[in-house]
């Protein structure tokens, strides 16, 4: 009996034309997907670790005497970076009372020493008789101080050789000094020594947590605001940190910027604030846009336009009364928005923080 042999037969140059169709048609289709999907899910995690990061600073805060938060830092090799990938704990030192319990300061009354002066500033001799602290207390311009455990706070001017009311050489809100003059500043009692307190400035510790995969915290576009949204950098302002603090009872206390000038000469504010606290986190190329100037937007290029308007960036936000942390991703937007219209800039970020805004209103997590 024969055999029959059956010869087997390879793919036609038609049927090979249709697989690399379907093959291109996925590509297409699919692929573009795949990497939106990747971009959110690096973002998400970006968002998710640096909000346990703010978390665990708040924690840490409950119970404590002092303030302790979480500084957020811009790259040390990008002066221009308006946007920071390296987060710190931080917490402000225990108040500082002199070197001994005998310890005071003096602000004396006599013709050099005018009540007020430019910046409603005085001097002041410490117990010592010299006009400065020890440099290892690190004592610094902007530091607080009040007198006699009580009353108001001023600041540290002049490396501790002037006291000034708040807000007199820009170091707090301008807010601060408003309606401040000689008559209604209750200055304690002149030529005479007085105990005193010092309240320094946040310091960082422990090692610095980089946030991976190229994404960071947007600090041109974080802020703080309920109906009115402040944002905490402005044109001409720098900042090189921000420092969110946390009290004993777990509430936010204080927002604190730190700002580096081209000279190199270093300034800090501590912002008033009201309302919760957002902190944007998005790709870091895109945050390089400028954050004062129209960046465009290309549905085609997902490097332009701004973080806020992705919805693969998330708003982190801080509740103002019990400071619990909530993320949230940001409402899509698109379509070029002028950031130059104050109008339609409003609409545009309050839109874009619609989701973290109704989670914090709702009380969720």
């Amino acid at each position: 009996m024969a055999r029959i042999l059956h010869r087997r037969a390879g793919m036609t140059l038609i049927e090979l034309l249709v697989v690399v169709a379907i093959i291109g048609l996925l590509a297409v289709t699919v692929l573009p997907n795949v990497a939106s999907t990747t971009e959110n899910r690096r973002s998400r995690e970006a968002a998710r670790v640096a909000s346990t990061f703010v978390a665990r600073a708040q924690s840490r805060a409950i119970g404590r005497p002092e303030w302790a938060g979480v500084s957020f830092v811009r790259p040390p090799t990008n002066a221009n970076a308006t946007y920071a990938i390296d987060l710190y704990q931080s917490s402000v030192p225990q108040v500082y009372r002199g070197e001994s319990t005998g310890s005071s300061v003096t602000i004396p009354q006599d013709s050099s020493n005018p009540l007020f002066n430019a910046g409603f500033k005085r001097s002041v001799t410490w117990s010592d008789g010299s006009p400065l602290l020890p440099a290892a207390r690190n004592v610094t311009d902007g530091d607080l101080i009040r007198f006699n455990g009580s009353g108001p706070w001023y600041e540290i001017a002049d490396r501790a050789a002037s006291v000034q009311l708040r807000g007199a050489n820009g170091f707090g809100s301008a807010a601060e000094m408003s309606g401040q003059t000689e008559r209604n500043t209750p200055w304690p009692t002149l030529g005479v020594a007085q105990p005193f307190e010092i309240l320094r400035q946040p310091v960082r510790s422990g090692q610095a947590f980089t946030i991976p995969d190229g994404r960071c915290v947007d600090l041109a576009w974080s802020g703080y605001g309920n109906s009115t949204y402040n944002r905490f950098m402005t044109p001409g302002t720098p900042i090189s940190a921000v420092t969110v603090l946390f009290d004993a009872t777990g509430r936010v206390r204080q927002i604190f910027t730190e700002s580096t000038a081209t000279d190199g000469s270093a300034s800090s504010t501590r912002q008033t604030f009201a309302g919760p606290v957002f902190l944007l986190v998005g790709r870091v190329d895109r945050a390089a846009n400028n954050p004062w100037a129209n960046a465009g937007y290309d549905p085609a290029d997902d490097s332009k336009g701004f973080n806020w308007q992705y919805g693969d960036s998330y708003w982190i936000g801080i509740d103002p009364a019990s400071g619990i942390v909530k993320t949230a991703e940001c409402m899509p937007i698109r379509a070029a928005i002028d950031v130059t219209n104050a109008t339609a800039l409003t609409a545009a970020l309050s839109t874009s923080q619609q989701f973290i805004r109704s989670e914090i209103t709702a009380g969720g997590r």
